[in-house]
C-alpha cells in the first residue's frame, strides 16, 4: 500500500511526485517510457515566469540557450514582438529526469517501461492495474499525457479534442534565422490557429508546425519556404497537444489529473510546460494536504485551484477560436499597423487611428480587444 501513485513522469507529474515524497509520503511514480523523458515531444521552450513561479531555478543541466522573448511574423512578412520577458530553450528529456530526479532524491519510488491499464476505487482509495500487477494508494494522481486513461476511467474528462505537431532538429548552420535570441512564430490562414515555428537551441535549431492541419505537411512546406533543406534533418520529434477538453472535474476525492491529462495546455500556441508545473505542484500539495489529514476531500480544493488559475481563462480558447477565422488579408492588415512594433504599443490613439483608415476593421474592435486580454495572459502564463 503506497501512500500516493502518480502516473506519468513529465513536469506535471514529477512536480506532483515531488511534493508528495518531500512532504514524507511514500510515493510511487509509474512511467509508460523506458527512459523518462524520451523520445521528446516538445519544442522544447519555456518561460523564466514558468520556472520561478513554481519554485525551479534554471539549470546548466538542462538549460540550452537564453531568449529575450518571441516575435510573430504575418504571411505578407511583417512582424511584431508578442513578449520581451526572458526564457529558455531547453533540453526536455533532460528537464523531465531533473524533476523526477527531485522526486526520488527525497524517496520516491519510479518505475519505467510501466503501461498504465486500469484504474479502480477501493475501501481504502484507489487500485491502479499496470502490466498485470495491481498496485493500490490512498491517493492517486493522473499525469498520463494528452490521451490521459486515468482521466476518462475516473470520469474527469469527457471529450477531448486534440492537435498535431510535427517538428525537426537542424544544426545551427541549416536555418536561417531573424534573430538568434527569440523564438520566432508564424502564422497564416493554412494553420488553422496554429503556426509555424523557428526556435533557436544553442548550436541547433527546432522547426515545426502544428494546428488543426498535416503537421507533417505543413513542416515540410514550411521548411521549402524557408529554403530549409529536410535532408540535413538531426532528429525529428512529433506528438500531439491538448487543445479542448472537456473537463467534468479536476479533482474527486483521493484523485486528480495534472498537465495535458487535464488539458491544461494553452490553446493560443500549444505551450504546456508551464501549466504543467503549475497543474503538477497543486495536484500534489492538495495530496500531500489530503494524506496529512486523512481525508480524501481535500483533494477537492485542486479543482478550485485550478478553475480560478489564468491557465483556464475562457478568453484563451475564445481569442484562438476567432482567429481561426482570420484570412491572410486580415491577417497582413493588423499585421501591417503593428510591423516592428510590440502589441503592448497598441493604445487609444493608434487604435483610433487604424480604424479611421480601415473603417471596415470598426465591427471587429470588440473581438480585438479581448485579444489583447488573451495576448496579455499569455505573455505571463502563455509559456
Amino acid at each position: 500500500m503506497h501512500d500516493a501513485i502518480v502516473v506519468g513522469a513529465g513536469p506535471a507529474g514529477g512536480m506532483a511526485a515531488r511534493r508528495i515524497a518531500a512532504a514524507g509520503f511514500r510515493t510511487l511514480v509509474l512511467e509508460k517510457k523506458r527512459v523518462v523523458g524520451e523520445p521528446v515531444q516538445c519544442a522544447e521552450g519555456v518561460s523564466h515566469f514558468g520556472l520561478v513561479s513554481n519554485g525551479l531555478r534554471p539549470s546548466d543541466e538542462w538549460v540550452v540557450q537564453g531568449v529575450r522573448g518571441a516575435r510573430c511574423f504575418l504571411p505578407g512578412g511583417s512582424s511584431f514582438t508578442i513578449t520581451d520577458l526572458p526564457g529558455y530553450s531547453i533540453d526536455r528529456a533532460r528537464f523531465d529526469r531533473w524533476i523526477v530526479q527531485g522526486a526520488v532524491d527525497t524517496g520516491a519510488d519510479l518505475r519505467t517501461g510501466t503501461r498504465v491499464t486500469g484504474l479502480a476505487r477501493t475501501d481504502r482509495g484507489w487500485r491502479v492495474r499496470a502490466d498485470g500487477e495491481s498496485f493500490d494508494a490512498r491517493v492517486v494522481i493522473g499525469a498520463d499525457g494528452p490521451t490521459s486513461l486515468l482521466g476518462r476511467i475516473a470520469g474527469c474528462v469527457t471529450s477531448t479534442d486534440l492537435i498535431r505537431a510535427y517538428e525537426y532538429r537542424f544544426p545551427r548552420g541549416a536555418v536561417a534565422i531573424p534573430e538568434e535570441d527569440r523564438f520566432h512564430l508564424f502564422v497564416a490562414q493554412r494553420y488553422e490557429g496554429g503556426y509555424a515555428w523557428v526556435f533557436p537551441r544553442g548550436d541547433e535549431v527546432n522547426v515545426g508546425a502544428g494546428g488543426h492541419i498535416d503537421a507533417y505537411a505543413a513542416t515540410m512546406a514550411f521548411c521549402r519556404e524557408r529554403g530549409i533543406d529536410p535532408g540535413r534533418r538531426i532528429a525529428t520529434i512529433a506528438g500531439t497537444i491538448p487543445y479542448r477538453f472537456d473537463v467534468r472535474a479536476y479533482a474527486l476525492p483521493g484523485f486528480a489529473i495534472a498537465g495535458d491529462a487535464a488539458g491544461v495546455t494553452n490553446p493560443m500556441n500549444g505551450a504546456g510546460i508551464h501549466p504543467g508545473l503549475f497543474t503538477g505542484r497543486h495536484a500534489g500539495a492538495c495530496a500531500a494536504a489530503s494524506l496529512a489529514d486523512e481525508d480524501p476531500d481535500v483533494m477537492l480544493e485542486y479543482d478550485r485551484i485550478v478553475r480560478a488559475s489564468p491557465f483556464v481563462d475562457p478568453v484563451l480558447l475564445w481569442a484562438i477560436e476567432r482567429f481561426r477565422t482570420w484570412d491572410d488579408g486580415l491577417l497582413d492588415s493588423v499585421g501591417a499597423e503593428l510591423d516592428g512594433r510590440s502589441w503592448r504599443d497598441v493604445d487609444l490613439p493608434l487604435a483610433l487611428s487604424v480604424l479611421l483608415r480601415k473603417p471596415w476593421l470598426v465591427p471587429r474592435s470588440r473581438s480585438f480587444l479581448r485579444i489583447l486580454r488573451a495576448l496579455d495572459l499569455c505573455e505571463r502564463y502563455g509559456w
